[in-house]
Order: C-alpha cells, then structure tokens, then sequence
C-alpha cells in the first residue's frame, strides 16, 4: 500500500507558477546585492611554517600529545626500568659489557 502511494506521489508533478519564480529570482538579487564582498583572492595560499605543517600531518595538537607522552614514557623506562623487565632485557639481548677505550688511566698513556 505504501508503494503505491509514494509511486503516486512521485509521479504526479506540481509545476510551480511563473510568479513564484519571480519573487525567489527578485530576492535572491536582493541578497546578493546586500551582501558583504568576498575578499580578492591574491592566486597563493599563505605560507605556512614546517612546525605548522608536520603537525597537520601527524594529526594535529591530539597525536602531538600522545606522541609527547609515549616518548616520555619510553625515556622513563630507559632510564629507570622496572624490576620486571630486567629479566627481559637480558634475555633478548644478552648481558652488558664494558669495552675500555683506553687501556689504564687517562694521563698514564700520555707519560713519553
């Protein structure tokens, strides 16, 4: 039943009349009369910094604090690591060694 009423529906056509038209012409003109003038467009976008421009392509102020906060959070972790991941790190990477640059102290290599 609604098929059939909006098959009518879209098939029966109102025609608007002329002097409708008319009026919606004469206030669009006078719209457009009174309204405020678009500023020239000078052909150039203005410039743009790169600080500006990378944090756009990073997705803006948002991710510019999360990548802040996980660079934080990684520079903590290296610095003072938990006690949990120690065990970790020495089995992914192995244990740490000291490789002396000089062999003995700084001023006996510059005895002659």
């Amino acid at each position: 039943m609604l098929d059939d009423t909006f098959a009518h529906i879209r098939s029966d056509t109102v025609p608007v009349s002329d002097s409708l038209m008319d009026r919606i012409m004469m206030d669009a003109d006078h719209v457009l009369a009174t309204a405020h003038p678009l500023p020239e467009n000078t052909g150039a976008a203005p410039s743009r910094g790169l600080g500006a421009t990378l944090l756009d392509a990073i997705g803006g102020w948002p991710s510019a604090g999360g990548l802040a906060m996980a660079t934080v959070a990684g520079l903590w972790i290296g610095v003072a690591p938990p006690a949990a991941l120690a065990g970790v790190t020495d089995a992914l990477w192995g244990g740490t060694y000291e490789v002396p640059v000089l062999n003995g102290d700084l001023l006996s290599a510059l005895e002659g």
